[in-house]
């Protein structure tokens, strides 16, 4: 199925687009740096960043954030849960939940609420300000891959939304965590794509491809 992609109706979602998932002095570089260079994530997200500026389609991000407090008073955490608070992921008051240099916010951009676990849709207002705007199809890219993005996809497409995933505008902890993402996003997305093909149809140049 081709998602059509419209100004009025559209968004681009980014999630997490932070130094602490995106740039080597991240406190988990070592685990997602490989896969966020190979796919080039940063450079892919700044493109559609500016296909989505140049064809008036709004921009979300979804970032995360963590408070002192936090760090010391919650008592139920996950695997992805321990693994962030033990590096201090995402702390509010330090450089790495920072939005990285080339992704900082303009006036196109809607920075909602921090979402404090995986989705967005139950942790923070995505679902409000995207319905609040008209919007009902998302083309989605960030970080991680198989944790936030396809949290975000899953509880998206749950809630009505049609979902466009960006293949290589995202990365994960290993070459089998994305390619374990990808698998997913093949059954849940409405349709995936990459950075390339999706640019022109952001900039309003190429309409949506005819479906077999």
């Amino acid at each position: 199925m081709a998602v059509q992609i419209t100004p009025e109706r559209t968004a681009l979602l980014i999630t997490d687009p932070q130094v602490d998932f995106l740039k080597p002095e991240s406190v988990v570089w070592d685990h997602v740096g490989e896969t966020v260079e190979e796919n080039n994530v940063v450079d892919n997200l700044v493109k559609l960043r500016d296909a989505a500026r140049e064809g008036g389609i709004k921009v979300f991000y979804s970032p995360h954030y963590y408070e002192a407090d936090e760090y010391e008073s919650w008592q139920h955490l996950n695997t992805i849960d321990g693994m962030m608070f033990e590096t201090r992921m995402f702390d509010r008051a330090g450089s790495g939940s920072a939005f990285v240099p080339e992704l900082q916010p303009d006036d196109n951009t809607f920075v909602c609420a921090p979402h404090k676990q995986l989705s967005g849709f139950w942790s923070n207002d995505i679902n409000t300000q995207l319905r609040q705007r008209g919007i009902d199809t998302i083309v989605l890219a960030g970080m991680s891959a198989n944790l936030c993005v396809e949290s975000h996809l899953r509880d998206a497409v749950e809630a009505g939304f049609e979902v466009l995933v960006v293949t290589d505008a995202t990365a994960a902890a290993g070459k089998e965590a994305l390619q374990a993402a990808y698998t997913n996003y093949g059954f849940i997305a409405h349709e995936t794509a990459t950075t390339e093909e999706v640019m022109p149809r952001l900039a309003r140049k190429e309409p949506a491809p005819a479906d077999d």
